[in-house]
């Protein structure tokens, strides 16, 4: 066995099950091996599961330390779920099985990769029969423009494709394999555009594409002040208080911590859910009594919507509060504009809810606060 593996009690295909971890910008390999004590046996499947991120993976089967077989591929993300690999040897007899898996995490945060479910039989299996799958293609463009966006994301929300994902080309195009027979939900994101989702019933090869509308432009008032968090250079590091521009930024609620490796731009403050827990997260900004006007800032998570309340109040007294969900970003930023960015306040409060999925903790942050004084 290879990696840093560990065992977890809560969830599972079903729970426990055994996964390792990678740091952020980090590529980890994980290897098990499974023995029979010099019997023979069959491998007839593995269900593997990552938090974020495709799993590349390759299983050998071996007998009297020779290969009887090896198969390389990649699995999707699963985004947390489980996805069964069915061994196309279920036939051949082996005395030792290795699964690898490799987990290329992010640069934003680390990933966990796991396995569960290994299924041996004592007989030779006959292989599954495949069932009927077909491919999902088109092409995303900017509604104004007409231009393919590149590096967009797609997403199948639910059914049994549940999780599959890919990113656009540089001329927009993209391409899912494999898929079940079956009614889903599509969605799609890029950084700078409005998501869309589409739903899709898919019983041959078909194409469905997107035009997706461009993010309001928010320009930044003439004079303004962005805090960049700059000043932090220790990442993880936590953070209570922070001093820029003559702003005070201090910290209500969860345990923030500085970001040094990624931003909008790098660094950026944020505070991590374990899973299947939610966890609020405050900050406040003061200008030592002096009055200013919010603008804007730009909001983050790995996995989840963002839920933000946005308090802007003058001695004591509530001025504003503007209250959205931002759709999964998967990682990206999304900027938040104030309607009323021209309103003087003494006092920012800006609240944003981390609800993690059962299978992994998830970072939520933020970045870039515009400020008028």
């Amino acid at each position: 066995m290879s990696g840093d593996w560990s065992v977890r009690t809560t969830y599972g295909n079903p729970a426990p099950f055994v996964q390792f971890w990678a740091s952020g910008g980090s590529t980890a390999s994980g290897e098990i091996l499974v023995r029979a004590t010099g019997s023979a046996f069959y491998f007839k499947s593995v269900d593997l599961y990552s938090s974020t991120t495709p799993i590349p993976y390759t299983i050998k089967g071996m007998r009297n330390s020779s290969t009887v077989f090896s198969v390389a591929n990649t699995l999707p993300n699963t985004f947390g779920n489980f996805r069964t690999v069915a061994s196309p040897n279920a036939a051949d007899a082996i005395d030792t099985l290795s699964i690898t898996l490799t987990n290329a995490a992010a640069a934003c945060c680390r990933n966990p990769m796991g396995l569960d479910t290994i299924v041996l039989t004592s007989t030779p299996s006959t292989t599954p029969t495949t069932p009927t799958a077909f491919s999902l293609s088109g092409q995303v463009t900017d509604s104004a423009s007409g231009a393919g966006i590149s590096g967009a994301t797609v997403f199948i929300a639910d059914g049994p494709n549940a999780g599959r994902s890919t990113r656009t080309d540089a001329a927009g195009n993209y391409s899912l394999a494999e898929l079940l027979q079956s009614g889903f939900t599509v969605n799609m994101s890029a950084s700078n555009y409005l998501s869309q989702s589409k739903g899709v019933t898919l019983t041959s090869d078909q194409t469905l594409s997107f035009q997706l509308i461009p993010q309001p432009t928010t320009s930044r008032p003439q004079g303004a002040t962005v805090i960049s968090f700059n000043g932090l250079t220790v990442n993880d590091a936590a953070v209570t208080s922070f001093t820029e521009s003559a702003f005070t930024v201090s910290t209500a609620s969860g345990a923030w911590v500085a970001s040094t490796t990624y931003g909008h731009p790098a660094p950026f403050i944020q505070f991590l859910a374990e899973p299947a827990t939610t966890v609020t997260g405050e900050i406040r900004i003061a200008a030592g009594g002096s009055t200013f006007s919010f603008a804007s800032v730009d909001l983050y998570s790995s996995t989840t919507p963002i839920p933000y309340t946005i308090k802007g109040s003058r001695n004591s007294s509530p001025v504003f509060t503007v209250t959205g969900t931002v759709p999964n970003t998967f990682g990206d930023f999304r900027t938040v504009a104030n309607s009323n960015a021209t309103s003087p306040i003494d006092a920012l409060s800006i609240v944003l809810t981390n609800a993690a999925a059962s299978c992994c903790r998830n970072p939520l942050g933020l970045d870039t606060i515009v400020l008028t004084r």
